[in-house]
C-alpha cells in the first residue's frame, strides 16, 4: 500500500486528491501502527462507479450517519462500496474519521469476524473504501427489520464472533483499541452467517501505560451509551463491554434497545416513570430473562437463555470496575454454547 503513495505533480483535481488523501493515510498509519497495514488494493473513480452502476439508489446496502454502502461487482466478484459524504454538522475531521478506519480495518482484515477491507480510491475530494461482500446484508435487519429471522443457535454463535472481533481490537493489536459504537447496524454477516465486525472510525487507542482516554467528542447512539463514557466522555474497554452488553440484548430478544426498555420499565417494580439509570441491574437481569422466557424459550436452550441474561446483567453494571473484560464474555457465551 505504501508504495502507491509516489511523488507527483498536481495535474488534475483527482491526482490532487489522490496525493491529500494518501497523506494522510499515511499519516494515520505511522501514528496509529507506526506504518504497518495489511496490503490492500487502490481503485480508480471510475473503476467504482462502473462496478456500482454509478452508485445507482437501487443498489444502496445499508446508510450510515455520514455514510452509504453500495453493492458492487468488480471483476466477476462482488464488492461493498463505501462512499463518504461531508458532515457540516459534525464537529470531526471526515478525513481523519476515514483514514482512522482504513488504518484499523487494514490491520484487522486477517481476523475472520472483521468486514475485510479490500482497498480504497484516494481520487475523490474523500476516500472511497472497498469491502468484501456481506451476502447476508446487515445484522440488524435480521433482528428486528424485514429481513430472515435467525434461530437462537445461530444469535448465540453471532454474539461469539462478535466478542471474538471486540476482544481482538482490544489485545490482538499493537495498541488497545477501543471501538466506541458496537451496535447491529455495524455489524454484518456473510453467505454462512459469519458475523462480520466494522466501523472503526470514531475508534480510538488507550495509550501504552493508561486504562482509559478522555475524549472530546461523544459518539455514538444516546441511549445505548455507558454510563461514564456519557458524563464525561471518559471511555475504555469496558465501555465496549457495555455497549456489547446492549447489542446481546438485542440479540437474543430480536428488539431494538428502546423498545425492551419500555417493556422493562412497564414490568419493573417502579412503575413506567422509571429510567434505565433507575432501573436496578440485578432486576435488569431478571426482567430480561422473563421477556426471553415468555418470547424465545424453548425446552433445549432454557439453561442457556437464563446463562445468557446473567451475562448480560454482569456486562451493564453501572460501575465499569464491575463489568468482565472482552475475552472473559467470549469465553463465557462459549461455554453457555455448550450447555
Amino acid at each position: 500500500m505504501l508504495s502507491c503513495f509516489r511523488n507527483k505533480k498536481y495535474k488534475t483535481k483527482e491526482e490532487g486528491c489522490f496525493l491529500k488523501n494518501g497523506a494522510a493515510m499515511l499519516e494515520q498509519l505511522i501514528h496509529s501502527f507506526y506504518g504497518n497495514c495489511n496490503p490492500i488494493r487502490m481503485y480508480s473513480k471510475e473503476e467504482l462507479k462502473k462496478a456500482t452502476n454509478d452508485y445507482c439508489w437501487d443498489g444502496m446496502a445499508h446508510r450510515d450517519w455520514n455514510s452509504r454502502l453500495y453493492k458492487g461487482v468488480h471483476e466477476e466478484h462482488g464488492i461493498l462500496v463505501k462512499k463518504f459524504e461531508a458532515d457540516s454538522s459534525s464537529y470531526m475531521d471526515p478525513l481523519e474519521l476515514i483514514t482512522n478506519e482504513a488504518a484499523i480495518a487494514s490491520n484487522m482484515s486477517k481476523h475472520n469476524n472483521v468486514l475485510k477491507l479490500l482497498g480504497c480510491c484516494l481520487e475523490s475530494e474523500l476516500p472511497t473504501l472497498v469491502y468484501e461482500f456481506p451476502a447476508k446484508g446487515n445484522l440488524s435487519h435480521h433482528i428486528y427489520g424485514d429481513g430472515q429471522s435467525l434461530q437462537w443457535q445461530i444469535r448465540l454463535k453471532i454474539a461469539i464472533e462478535v466478542a471474538d472481533a471486540v476482544a481482538y481490537l482490544h489485545y490482538g493489536m499493537p495498541k488497545m483499541i477501543i471501538h466506541r459504537d458496537i451496535k447491529a447496524g455495524h455489524i454484518f454477516l456473510d453467505q454462512d452467517y459469519v458475523a462480520k465486525l466494522s466501523e472503526f472510525r470514531t475508534s480510538v487507542p488507550i495509550p501504552l501505560g493508561k486504562t482509559h482516554v478522555d475524549v472530546e467528542v461523544i459518539t455514538g447512539t444516546h441511549r445505548c451509551l455507558p454510563p461514564e463514557y456519557a458524563i464525561s466522555g471518559r471511555t475504555s474497554e469496558k465501555s465496549d463491554v457495555h455497549s456489547f452488553g446492549i447489542l446481546l440484548c438485542e440479540i437474543f430478544a430480536g428488539k431494538r434497545w428502546d423498545s425492551l426498555l419500555i417493556w422493562f420499565k412497564e414490568n419493573s417494580n417502579k412503575g413506567s416513570s422509571s429510567s434505565y439509570n433507575e432501573l436496578e441491574f440485578r432486576q435488569l437481569a431478571n426482567l430480561f430473562e422473563t421477556y426471553l422466557e415468555a418470547n424465545v424459550l424453548e425446552e433445549e436452550n432454557k439453561k442457556q437463555v437464563v446463562e445468557c441474561a446473567k451475562l448480560i446483567e454482569r456486562c451493564l453494571k453501572t460501575n465499569p470496575d464491575d463489568r468482565p473484560i472482552m475475552t472473559e464474555v467470549a469465553l463465557s457465551l462459549r461455554l453457555i454454547k455448550s450447555l
